[in-house]
């Protein structure tokens, strides 16, 4: 990992971590979906009564690095709902350990769906110990995608 010599952590979210939150999806939410569905379609995260009300069930993770929040992770149940960086702190291992930490707190198996398109989100997760369970064709703001749902066993 690049951060032994900064201050970074994992936490809980809180309310005032919201506007970065929210930065965050919006700026990430078009990389995740890009070639998958058109880009009008992808909407902020504000203003999508969906993803909010998805958000407000999760347990929210942040990942902070010197006071700036660099990413985040969410989870209901078992699932894995929301996984996204900021652009500026990709390929430096804050989705991996967001992960993890989400596992550890989960402490069994967890689930999560992947658009197949998004490579670097599919090879991640495989890299973590996820298989594809099962594949299929599902639906974002109206439009068709295609979907992997993969699956952590946890070591017995």
């Amino acid at each position: 990992m690049y951060f032994s010599a900064r201050v970074t952590m994992i936490r809980e979210y809180c309310p005032n971590d919201w506007e970065a939150v929210r930065d965050i999806y919006d700026l990430a939410k078009p990389d995740e979906m890009r070639g998958v569905v058109p880009t009008d379609s992808i909407i902020p995260l504000s203003s999508s009564p969906a993803m909010l009300t998805l958000f407000e069930e999760s347990k929210i993770l942040v990942f902070e690095l010197e006071g700036v929040v660099a990413g985040f992770g969410g989870y209901r149940n078992q699932t894995i709902t929301y996984l996204f960086v900021h652009p500026e702190h990709r390929r430096k291992g804050v989705a991996s350990l967001l992960v993890v930490a989400m596992l550890n707190v989960l402490e069994g198996e967890a689930k999560l769906n992947v658009a197949k398109k998004n490579v670097s989100a599919y090879q991640l997760y495989s890299r973590l110990g996820f298989v594809t369970e099962t594949e299929f064709e599902g639906q974002y703001n109206g439009y068709p995608c295609e979907v992997a749902r993969m699956r952590h066993y946890p070591l017995k």
